[in-house]
């Protein structure tokens, strides 16, 4: 069970890393001179991982059996992911606004609010397969990798 530890704690820090950034995000718009409501709005990002349980069921009963019942939502969840951050570099800093633009809280919630309903959803086909992969005697270690490799991936 040692390598599927380490796989889940690498899929689970994966998925911090957008919450991590996400998080940095209402100290740069309150820098920018945002308002409280522009702030409060940036709130709604999070929301995914509260509702994730109304997506679980389709998480759970489709996917490609050839490929695997959470690797059909894995592989493709990591490449979305990355290809928005990767195109998100060019547009972020006129996103967060500067001295002469204000910030663009609808674009910036946007952009998070769809990158946390993906890490919603990566993280219900982790917990899954957690219990999957994992020995029936070392499933507790699946949320000792959630929380310290979501932590490490807020860092």
């Amino acid at each position: 069970d040692f390598l599927s530890i380490l796989l889940l704690f690498l899929l689970y820090t994966l998925q911090g890393v957008p919450m991590g950034l996400a998080s940095s995000i209402p100290l740069l718009l309150q820098e920018r001179g945002a308002s409280y409501t522009d702030q409060s709005v940036f709130s709604l990002v999070s929301w995914p991982f509260s509702l994730k349980l109304l997506w679980a069921p389709i998480v759970d009963g489709f996917y490609y059996p050839a490929f695997g019942r959470r690797k059909s939502w894995l592989i493709p969840v990591q490449f979305l992911c990355g290809f928005m951050m990767i195109m998100a570099t060019s547009r972020i800093n006129s996103m967060l606004g500067d001295s002469e633009s204000r910030p663009d809280v609808r674009g910036l919630t946007t952009f998070f609010f769809l990158l946390y309903f993906l890490m919603a959803t990566q993280d219900i086909a982790v917990d899954g397969w957690a219990i999957e992969i994992l020995s029936r005697k070392n499933v507790g270690w699946a949320s000792t990798c959630n929380a310290v490799g979501q932590a490490l991936g807020n860092v």
